[in-house]
């Protein structure tokens, strides 16, 4: 199946997210510049309203002024964060619905976002070295290239830009629940996700759902191919901090027994030309 066929399977299974109000699609309205304060000081664990975990909270310390890109990150969650902490911000999203989200919370807080629409795997809408951070929430699994991606942010990105990027746990990323414990239903390996006539999500057969399983071969060893320098990696800590929620099976019951999500802090080391570095 072709990138651009991909792409429009990706892009409807968003925008009915949005519409059943998935809890990556609703903006986040009940936020204050304290409460972020008080999360980047470690006083409380979460931010109302934001999926994502927004780590490592330094990287929203001293943004007030940045130039922000939230890649693949609409819904109205991440970019409340850095609007109400004075960033410049810009998303980038393949859903209309998502981006409809980010501009319904920039008028609710009063802030500025620019919304644009399109592929993660192509920002030549953006000049080089546009952005000083480029931020991307849990979205690389629904983007079929990851290098392309790598190199695109890479010259977007100033000298001494920061990229923060989650990405999947391959190894747990076709699990099922068993009605005792997860257990790993294929074999590992990288490639669209597809759904068999039964209605099972797979590697083998079926027809394709836009997901993706990405290696780390690609997720990790694209990035220092690309030019960047891997700053931090870390998993997402929430597992680590509450008891054990959620219905066995369902996404939050899964986070603490998995380690779903990996977040990875990478540099443009200073001097990095702006120019897109070639595979």
């Amino acid at each position: 199946m072709t990138h651009d066929k991909i792409l429009r399977i990706v892009e409807q299974h968003w925008d009915k997210e949005v519409e059943a109000g998935g809890g990556y699609t609703v903006p986040a309205l009940a936020l204050t510049r304290g409460l972020i304060e008080d999360y980047i000081a470690g006083q409380r664990d979460d931010l109302p309203g934001i999926e994502d975990t927004m780590e490592p909270r330094s990287l929203l310390k001293g943004v007030q002024g940045k130039d922000v890109l939230c890649l693949a990150s609409g819904g109205g969650q991440q970019s409340v964060v850095f609007g109400l902490l004075g960033a410049q911000v810009t998303v980038f999203d393949l859903s209309e619905g998502q981006l409809r989200g980010d501009r319904t919370a920039a008028q609710h807080y009063g802030y500025e976002v620019k919304t644009v629409k399109g592929d993660a795997c192509d920002l030549s809408c953006f000049a080089d070295a546009s952005f000083d951070l480029v931020y991307q929430a849990p979205s690389m699994g629904w983007i079929p290239e990851v290098r392309a991606v790598y190199r695109e942010v890479y010259r977007v990105l100033r000298s001494g830009g920061i990229y923060r990027v989650a990405i999947g746990n391959p190894a747990v990323h076709l699990v099922e629940w068993d009605g005792t414990g997860y257990r790993i239903v294929g074999r590992y390996k990288g490639g669209p996700v597809l759904r068999n006539a039964a209605g099972v999500e797979n590697l083998e057969e079926g027809e394709p759902t836009g997901d993706h399983r990405h290696l780390f071969r690609d997720t990790l060893g694209g990035l220092p191919e690309a030019g960047f320098v891997i700053r931090e990696v870390g998993e997402d800590s929430r597992p680590f901090r509450k008891s054990v929620r959620g219905e066995p099976g369902g996404w939050i019951h899964m986070q603490h027994f998995l380690g779903v999500e990996i977040d990875v802090v990478a540099e443009k080391a200073l001097g990095g030309s702006g120019q897109e570095k070639k595979p």
